[in-house]
């Protein structure tokens, strides 16, 4: 009986050990978008959007991801945030490649009527933690991880 009292409380210390890390390691969307919004610095005000907005911006199916954030602010620069949590692997993988299609189109547009705009796009941060992908154009992209893993640890 101890045996099975010691394999039981083995197996409930694992599970809130593992169950501990946020969305199984992935980040929480708000979270991150909020804390990147508030700690960084952007050429202008970004304004908070709807899931439906970055779906639609980023040309991303909605049945690939449980939860998106979106801050933008208008075309005169660049910035912007877009997190996504992705369902799976292969959603992740077609979440990064929309953003990478992003920062393509933009860097196009920009360097036509905004050429000072390209090399923030060029510097745009693009990170991936388990199903979650992140892109954040921004005037200090080097702050943007130290940013996330302080959010992250909360």
């Amino acid at each position: 009986m101890r045996k099975i009292w010691a394999v039981f409380i083995a197996a409930v210390m694992a599970l809130t050990f593992f169950g501990c890390t946020k969305d199984g390691g992935n980040y929480d969307a708000d979270i991150i978008a909020d804390a990147l919004n508030s700690e960084l610095q952007f050429g202008e005000e970004l304004e908070k959007s709807t899931q439906e907005a970055a779906y639609s911006i980023y040309g991303v199916d909605s049945s690939l991801c449980t939860k998106a954030a979106f801050y933008a602010g208008s075309s005169a620069t660049a910035d912007e945030i877009a997190v996504f949590n992705c369902v799976d692997d292969s959603a992740r993988q077609t979440v990064a490649d929309a953003v990478q299609a992003r920062i393509d189109y933009l860097r196009e547009g920009y360097g036509s009527y905004g050429p000072d705009q390209v090399p923030k796009i060029d510097s745009a941060s693009v990170i991936t933690k388990g199903n979650t992908v992140i892109i954040c154009i921004c005037e200090n992209s080097d702050a943007v991880q130290g940013v996330i893993d302080s959010a992250s640890n909360k």
